[in-house]
């Protein structure tokens, strides 16, 4: 099965929140951040992928 992730914004007065979802039926939680909600995706994906090594881009150190 293939997980197409997205993060649905969710407006509210005077912010956005982000809610991660999958095409599995997944969702996680609403979060005020984008980089928290996509720390959830990359857990919800390690979950169902652990083999996969991701390896680093060329300048992240």
């Amino acid at each position: 099965m293939n997980h197409r992730t997205r993060i649905e914004p969710v407006p509210v007065p005077d912010w956005v929140l982000h809610w991660p979802q999958c095409s599995c039926s997944w969702r996680g939680d609403i979060v005020r951040t984008r980089p928290l909600a996509e720390d959830q995706v990359d857990e919800h994906l390690a979950e169902h992928y652990p083999d996969d090594v991701v390896q680093p881009a060329l300048f992240d150190t």
